[in-house]
């Protein structure tokens, strides 16, 4: 029989002459479990289509046994698929319990390991953002080192607090993989850019450009999805509010990288949702893990790379 004909793969009776009806359905794809469902039980049956639906036809003999069998495997899958699951599909929830806490706490103790913004700290001299060294020097890792450095405590706790908070959204909405991807790829050129157009002054440490960054990656994915200039005004709107929050003002503010965060973000967050993998299980959750996994083994190289192969 042909596969792209559209029917059934159960036994075809001709004119179904003799045949009792055990079932009516205007669902094609369920009239074809119950075809299925019977097949595997071997009882003879035939599908006929009419203007009411599809209908379920066996002999006579086969009555009791057909309507145990449907009764059966309807009683087995009366509550699948689970609730939960079509609700996460229709909210476009990918994951539900994204591991954001290890990831944020690992900020954490990287700092209490490196400690603030002191200029004689390998550390810092290693790995913050530093334009000679990378326009020059080609020092390109310092792109993605500089966001797990923070000058003191408020900066960490500012960024842990908002950063989770954005993080775990993008996570329940992408999967881990793809959200913690699109984070460090806008935080890594919103630096590049930010340093772009920076004098040979410019230093910067923080993951508050990722941050704001996260703040544009959601406003983009809702921008492409729905559109209008209402979007914009919101993605506005929110990096100002989250920039209020988390401070405006002194000297070691990097407005630039808050604003770049948000300008990248917004492409970021656009492109993904254009290539559909907002809201939807693109990949499999082994690969959201390799991913995941990937792009910390990606910050991790870069340090080992700072600190020990230069």
């Amino acid at each position: 029989m042909d596969a792209q004909s559209g029917e059934s793969p159960a036994h075809d009776h001709g004119n179904h002459l003799g045949l009792v009806s055990v079932g009516l359905t205007p669902e094609t794809d369920v009239a074809h479990l119950w075809s299925l469902v019977l097949h595997a039980a071997d009882i003879d049956h035939g599908l006929r289509h009419g203007q009411a639906g599809w209908e379920l036809l066996v002999s006579e003999e086969d009555i009791s046994r057909a309507t145990e069998e449907l009764r059966l495997f309807s009683e087995g899958n009366r509550n699948w698929p689970p609730e939960r699951a079509i609700r996460s599909e229709r909210d476009g929830i990918v994951e539900n319990s994204p591991p954001v806490l290890p990831v944020i706490g690992g900020l954490v103790v990287f700092y209490a390991i490196t400690g603030g913004w002191e200029s004689h700290s390998h550390w810092f001299a290693s790995g913050s953002l530093d334009r000679v060294r990378v326009m020059n020097d080609g020092q390109w890792w310092r792109l993605i080192t500089a966001l797990t450095l923070h000058a003191d405590s408020a900066h960490l706790l500012g960024n842990v607090f908002f950063g989770g908070l954005l993080v775990y959204s993008l996570c329940r909405h992408l999967g881990s993989g793809i959200a913690w991807f699109s984070v460090l790829l806008t935080g890594v050129l919103a630096n590049a850019v930010n340093v772009f157009f920076h004098d040979d002054l410019y230093q910067s440490i923080g993951f508050s450009t990722a941050v704001f960054g996260m703040v544009g990656i959601l406003s983009g994915m809702r921008l492409r999805r729905i559109g209008g200039w209402q979007e914009v005004v919101l993605a506005l709107g929110s990096a100002a509010s989250l920039l209020a929050l988390m401070g405006s003002s002194g000297e070691r503010t990097d407005l630039g990288a808050h604003f770049w965060g948000v300008g990248i973000g917004l492409l970021v967050g656009m492109t993904l949702a254009a290539l559909g993998l907002a809201g939807k299980r693109i990949l499999p959750p082994v690969g959201q893990w390799v991913l995941f996994l990937g792009t910390l083994a990606m910050v991790f190289g870069c340090w080992v790379y700072a600190l020990y192969l230069l």
